[in-house]
């Protein structure tokens, strides 16, 4: 029979208090500390007398108003910040901290977000405990529901803690995702196409022999109130997943603690012997779950571009990620066996495609990403994404005034299409192709080698002065 391996230094959880446990291993656990809880005045002091809760105080509201309405909790698990914050900004300019949300911040430098991070009334940074990749980020997150569910007092069952990651951004008006995830009770997983899931075959003493499936899903889950709960009490458990599954050992199964953790906690490992076809499982949004689908499954509310071996072939992920690679105005590296692709710039179209769609959330978002036109992102999220109805942006209503057929420095044709802040450039060989932003009269383009150029129309629109430079010149006519 396989046996989970002893762990060492978990953190231990009562339901009214946090003690120190010292493991054999060395490792601290948290307790409770005197002091105030911040600087402000005592009137404006959280917590119970000049207790310090880590976390909070358990089953008190820090909050005032309505305590029954839903409330959103965004649980940040960072490295040294939240990338692009001024995003974050606009979306929950529309809401009141306290009553419809609260934001919470886990992170790997506790002191560097708190240099980091600019918005404090918006977001509440909490005590770091230790993490490690892959291995154990479910510290973190267990660290940010702890702290969550200490907040909210009585709650709701309709509260929804919802976990995303520095490179996380919202893609709906803050109203929409508040009615959304607090129209239900269930928690929201995107699980992996079957062929991710970890299975192994384990024999019991009786001489029973089962077939078990880990379901792997994407750590970004949102989960109920009810589950969060449980999520903690459970906390120190399946620490040994990753060893029972074999994961990366040169086998099939592959993946990380936090894509298999909350799935096990809340449901268990499937008993696939006897290969059973679906599991109704309590409270999970967009079931039942299909042990043989080679798509992603569940409700997946976060987008993100993986291989196809990840994603699956035909599904929103996939539907979303081919109009982003299709758009000029998009920039998106390619996504490998390891890691998923990553944005660094944005057009309007991409920002409109994100809204149309059943996400919620896109990452991964480089830190400072580009818009392409003349508004900074958080201004065309503002626009065309957190308010009510899209509302165009000024600056993207007209063509580029430089589009058409030019000749570039070799005497060979190109054409030039630019239009909503997005450009393309097509010259006769394959490498003189290239796809970018344009502000006025300013481009900047990266061709499909990876080059990146940026160039500059002259006065009269006849002539084109790259950064290097080289000079196109305007031919009669614009292009086809």
């Amino acid at each position: 029979m396989l046996r989970p391996l002893h762990q060492c230094g978990i953190y231990m959880w009562a339901a009214f208090a946090l003690t120190t446990v010292w493991s054999a291993c060395g490792m601290r656990i948290l307790k409770p500390q005197a002091g105030p809880i911040t600087g402000a005045p005592h009137g404006l002091q959280r917590g119970l007398d000049n207790i310090n809760w880590p976390f909070g105080r358990p089953g008190q509201s820090n909050t005032s108003g309505d305590a029954r309405k839903p409330q959103l909790f965004f649980l940040f698990l960072v490295y040294v910040k939240i990338n692009n914050e001024a995003v974050w900004d606009r979306f929950f300019a529309s809401a009141v901290r306290g009553v419809d949300y609260q934001a919470l911040v886990h992170c790997k430098s506790e002191a560097s977000c708190r240099a980091n991070i600019r918005s404090m009334h918006r977001f509440e940074i909490i005590p770091s405990v230790e993490t490690q990749y892959c291995y154990n980020l479910v510290s973190g997150t267990n660290a940010l529901l702890a702290a969550a569910l200490a907040r909210t007092g009585q709650g709701t069952p309709h509260d929804k803690y919802i976990i995303v990651s520095d490179s996380t951004l919202p893609v709906q008006p803050f109203a929409s995702m508040h009615r959304h995830f607090t129209a239900n009770d269930g928690s929201d997983f995107c699980i992996f196409p079957r062929n991710e899931w970890a299975e192994i075959t384990e024999q019991f003493h009786d001489g029973t022999i089962r077939m078990t499936a880990g379901v792997k899903h994407h750590q970004w889950v949102v989960l109920s109130r009810e589950h969060a709960a449980k999520a903690v009490r459970k906390i120190g458990t399946h620490q040994d997943l990753m060893q029972r599954f074999q994961l990366n050992m040169g086998m099939k199964n592959t993946g990380c603690l936090d894509e298999f953790w909350y799935f096990t906690v809340l449901y268990g490992s499937l008993n696939l012997t006897g290969r059973p076809s679906t599991f109704h499982l309590g409270n999970f949004n967009g079931g039942p779950l299909k042990t043989m689908l080679h798509e992603t499954q569940g409700r997946c509310d976060t987008f993100v571009h993986w291989v196809p071996r990840a994603s699956g072939h035909n599904n929103n992920l996939t539907q979303l990620s081919k109009a982003l690679i299709a758009d000029p105005g998009t920039e998106m590296t390619t996504a490998t066996e390891k890691r998923p692709a990553s944005i660094s710039r944005m057009s309007q179209a991409a920002l409109l495609e994100m809204r149309k769609s059943p996400f919620f959330f896109v990452r991964k978002v480089n830190d400072d990403c580009d818009f392409s036109g003349c508004e900074s992102l958080a201004e065309a999220f503002d626009s065309l994404v957190f308010s009510a109805t899209p509302r165009p942006l000024a600056g993207l209503a007209t063509n580029w005034r430089g589009e058409g057929k030019w000749l570039d420095n070799k005497n060979n044709p190109v054409a030039i299409w630019g239009a909503e802040g997005s450009i393309s450039l097509a010259g006769i060989a394959p490498s003189m192709r290239a796809k970018g932003s344009y502000c006025r009269s300013r481009i900047t383009v990266v061709f499909v080698n990876g080059y990146r150029a940026k160039a500059t129309l002259t006065v009269n629109g006849q002539q084109l002065i790259w950064h290097n430079g080289v000079i196109w010149k305007k031919t009669t006519g614009k292009s086809a």
